[in-house]
């Protein structure tokens, strides 16, 4: 399947929504710290910013689709980016420096691993025309 932009936003959204929710929910809950959700929205805001670029980079190959690899890194340079943003400046509802990068890490890591598995397996099988309609689900 090549994602249109609109499928990709929309893949997103379900995906941090449903298991991004389940997962920030279960850190928020361990740490009593409702950040974590505030932190879901930001990797939220952020992406939807980040596909813009991801689909004009997508279009330089020749067959218009990323391999999985590229899919990974594509995870791994998000993560860093908008931690460098919370990081570095703070953002609305987060202070400058007050999310620890081995927490970020955990946090980032688990909900972006499951938002991945569910897109690449279950996603499949629930909305079978999900992957011929460019990954728009509505």
């Amino acid at each position: 399947m090549t994602p249109t932009i609109s499928g990709r936003w929309q893949t997103r959204v379900a995906t941090l929504g449903t298991v991004g929710a389940i997962v920030t929910s279960l850190f928020a809950a361990g740490y009593w710290d409702a950040t974590f959700f505030v932190v879901l929205g930001y990797v939220a805001a952020f992406g939807i910013a980040w596909d813009v670029l991801y689909i004009l980079l997508q279009r330089l190959r020749w067959d218009r689709d990323w391999p999985t690899s590229f899919q990974v890194a594509n995870g791994v340079i998000e993560g860093i980016l908008v931690y460098a943003l919370i990081d570095a400046t703070g953002l609305p509802g987060i202070e400058e420096g007050s999310v620890g990068v081995g927490l970020f890490v955990a946090h980032y890591g688990f909900t972006w691993l499951s938002a991945f598995i569910l897109v690449q397996g279950p996603m499949r099988a629930v909305f079978p025309r999900w992957r011929f309609l460019g990954g728009r689900i509505l």
